[in-house]
């Protein structure tokens, strides 16, 4: 009587035991995909960043090229005021004396 029940039981405990291989053989398949899959969103995230970081460094650099010919062009704007800042004030200074000279010259003869 022992060895039927004995027999039944190993039967059962084998079943379940396979079905136990068959489920953890299921569980690391699964366990696989999700971090297969999940390396696969790393990757494509990092292609992104990266795409994105390239991108705008392009617009950095293509930024500071044109602030830079915005500043040359604004220094020669600079200089050319200045170089007609420094004609006006020598008209000025010119003018300037030559009232100076008349102003003299009539004191003279009227005095």
């Amino acid at each position: 009587m022992l060895g039927p029940v004995l027999s039944q039981l190993q039967q059962k405990v084998g079943t379940w035991m396979a079905l136990c291989r068959a489920k953890a053989s299921q569980l690391i398949l699964h366990c696989n995909n999700i971090i297969v899959v999940g390396i696969d969103r790393v990757i494509l995230i990092a292609q992104y960043i990266k795409r994105q970081y390239v991108a705008l460094k392009s617009n950095i650099k293509a930024l500071v090229a044109r602030l830079t010919n915005q500043v040359l062009l604004i220094k020669v704007g600079l200089m050319n005021v200045l170089h007609k800042i420094g004609q006006l004030g020598q008209q000025l200074q010119i003018t300037a004396r030559q009232i100076l000279q008349r102003v003299l010259s009539l004191l003279k003869r009227g005095g």
